[in-house]
């Protein structure tokens, strides 16, 4: 008896020892999550503010707009550093590209997909026409993903998918960090919609957030069924041009609230799928990304 009273107390106090850490570890990649928030923010609003004022030569808007794009990136760096955390570290986990072959084709994809079901949707039930002579043509969209991927989008993946989503499912479920981060990531663009020279600034502000909000939890299933940011990078890079092709009329289309309601819907519904498929708690076969499981802090001497 008093063997296994000792046994019963040793377990005890392991379980109470693990849930400390458990707790301290999600206390502090929230923490490092409010560092994120705070430094995406203030680079990428003070560089856009800087727009709204003549301040800024108009030959200068187009870059200073794409700068201000790092601002996920830069708040991860910001929030690593504070943290003690290695960036390299964090870095070469996040980096993978021996990937099964299945999740760079659906990067690939699903942007065409989506857009040619919304497409459909907006001539089925909003009566809108299809005009293909109205979409880019089909060589520049190859050329755009690459640019994209590097100076257009793909970089935000960095810190949203990188860093914010790791950081958030620390203690949440896979799908609640993704609502999150697309809540951060709509309210991150708003002031690209008060700039003209901001693909944003004609678009419908709701659906355009419901959207956002959806296809957080793609990125998120990918994100966390590859283990590497670059297969979100790659499906920002694609989704970010394909507005060009939308069928009934091309961006002009897309642009209307009919147009991109229905892009939302159909990416809602894939949301839907993956949520039905994988479950919220992981939105994949395996365990979700938790920050402190990429990270290594990093000796106090190396800050």
């Amino acid at each position: 008896m008093p063997d296994d009273a000792s046994d019963s107390s040793f377990a005890r106090d392991a379980e109470s020892v693990r849930r400390k850490r458990a707790v301290a570890e999600e206390d502090a990649a929230l923490r490092a999550f409010g560092l994120f928030l705070a430094g995406t923010l203030a680079f990428s609003w003070g560089l856009w503010s800087l727009l709204l004022t003549d301040a800024v030569p108009a030959s200068a808007t187009g870059l200073l707009a794409r700068v201000g794009g790092f601002g996920p990136f830069v708040g991860s760096v910001l929030a690593l550093w504070a943290s003690g955390w290695r960036v390299r570290d964090w870095l070469r986990a996040n980096v993978r590209l021996r990937l099964p072959l299945r999740w760079y084709g659906f990067a690939l994809v699903l942007p065409p997909v989506f857009v040619a079901l919304a497409g459909l949707v907006h001539a089925t039930a909003f009566g809108a026409s299809f005009d293909l002579d109205a979409v880019n043509p089909l060589w520049f969209y190859p050329v755009a993903v690459v640019v994209v991927f590097f100076v257009g989008g793909g970089q935000e993946e960095l810190g949203w998918r990188a860093f914010a989503v790791p950081a958030l499912q620390q203690r949440f479920s896979a799908a609640t960090a993704s609502l999150g981060v697309g809540a951060v990531w709509a309210l991150w663009h708003l002031p690209l919609f008060l700039l003209p020279v901001s693909p944003q600034s004609d678009l419908p502000l709701g659906p355009y957030v419901v959207a956002v909000l959806a296809v957080s939890v793609v990125f998120t299933w990918l994100y966390n069924a590859s283990g590497s940011v670059f297969v979100p990078m790659l499906l920002h890079a694609g989704i970010n041009p394909i507005g060009g092709y939308f069928p009934t009329g091309g961006v002009e289309a897309i642009r209307t609230v009919t147009g991109y309601g229905s892009y939302a819907l159909v990416v809602a519904c894939a949301a839907a799928v993956v949520l039905a498929v994988y479950g919220p708690a992981r939105l994949s076969n395996g365990p979700r990304v938790r920050l402190l499981d990429i990270v290594a802090r990093a000796p106090e001497e190396e800050r």
